[in-house]
């Protein structure tokens, strides 16, 4: 009697194991989607909106897709960075570079433009910009690198290009000072009415 009950916890736990399996395949699959509605930090009237999508490399790795469309901007290149805190007015109070883990400077700028929340500049041209990336120094769903910590992150998009510091920290390298700022959140799931990831 005792084998036969052994063998039915055995089996109900391959199942509910395998049912799991295939709602995070799907999940994978799916993907997990965030947003943000970018504005300008001043009254110059850029907008625009990016759209990020986790998803899984073939071996495994979380990468997240990143599209940014931003009209208003000058021409030329732009930074943009992820910042620490999902606040933009002022645009200062989204701090500074999205950075959770260690990196061993006394300067929290030290490790720039190894930064999690370090990207590519964004190139405007007749007042329309537009930047498609793919990293893996972030996360929308939970852990280490995810960006929905309890203060969430922001988009920032400097007025200068980025030039990725060769030189080590220099004032302005990485962008100067901050023309327009966007509020990451997590896109909601029309199909369920709920934010996805949660």
């Amino acid at each position: 009697m005792r084998k036969r009950w052994l063998i039915f916890i055995a089996l109900v736990i391959t199942v509910v194991f395998m049912g799991s399996s295939e709602v995070a395949a799907a999940w994978s699959k799916k993907g997990i989607e965030a947003e943000a509605n970018i504005s300008s930090c001043t009254e110059s009237g850029i907008s625009g909106t990016a759209m990020l999508r986790e998803r899984m490399s073939e071996e495994g790795v979380k990468l997240v897709d990143i599209n940014l469309k931003v009209k208003g901007l000058s021409d030329g290149k732009h930074a943009v960075h992820i910042h620490e805190t999902g606040a933009c007015e002022p645009c200062g109070a989204a701090k500074g570079h999205f950075d959770p883990g260690p990196h061993g400077f006394s300067n929290p700028d030290g490790n720039h433009p190894y930064h999690s929340g370090d990207l590519i500049n964004i190139e405007s041209k007749n007042g329309t910009g537009a930047m498609e990336t793919t990293t893996s120094r972030i996360t929308l769903s939970s852990g280490p690198l995810s960006i929905f910590d309890e203060d969430g992150s922001a988009f920032i998009i400097h007025t200068n290009m980025d030039t990725y510091c060769p030189e080590g920290i220099v004032k302005g390298c990485a962008g100067g000072s901050r023309d327009a700022c966007g509020r990451i959140e997590m896109k909601e799931d029309k199909d369920y009415g709920r934010k996805k990831g949660y």
